[in-house]
């Protein structure tokens, strides 16, 4: 369990409640899109709480509901997330990268790509997806090139130090 607050607004209509993202479901709300993305080090499981949720995983998208059980993505699988528009959805996720991406002040490419090293994250590249290369590029801007330059996590743990 977190040492930090419970609940955190990320955007218009999504908050996310500990380790819970939830999107209201208002037709005016933004969606939550997360991009096409894939991890080295860990697999993941997306578990819908309620409504419906939109995983692509690899050239599958599914609906993923409470009733369709969690969803299970190995290491290595590029996957991406999005609610669906008017339909709410609540669903587990990673708690400490969330933190961290939303702490950002602005888009800014170095900062993001910090929380993207320290969370194993690595963006998969448009029209070539090339696992090394886009690992380099994680790694190069974010896990040297950011901290060279001051940037810096704002949560290393969920715990308080």
């Amino acid at each position: 369990m977190s040492d930090y607050p419970d609940t955190l607004t990320i955007f218009k209509g999504i908050t996310m409640v500990r380790i819970t993202m939830e999107n209201i479901g208002r037709t005016d709300d933004d969606l939550l899109h997360v991009p096409s993305h894939w991890h080295e080090n860990h697999d993941e499981l997306i578990h819908v709480l309620e409504g419906q949720l939109e995983v692509k995983l690899g050239l599958v998208t599914k609906i993923c509901t409470p009733e369709t059980g969690e969803v299970f993505i190995p290491r290595g699988v590029p996957h991406s997330l999005l609610s669906l528009k008017g339909i709410p959805c609540k669903y587990d996720a990673k708690e400490l990268f969330f933190r961290n991406i939303f702490a950002l002040p602005a888009e800014s490419l170095l900062p993001v790509m910090q929380v993207f090293y320290h969370g194993d994250i690595f963006p998969v590249f448009p029209v070539i997806h090339s696992a090394w290369l886009e690992k380099a590029f994680v790694t190069i801007l974010g896990g040297y090139i950011a901290p060279c330059l001051g940037y810096r996590v704002k949560y290393v743990s969920l715990k308080k130090s």
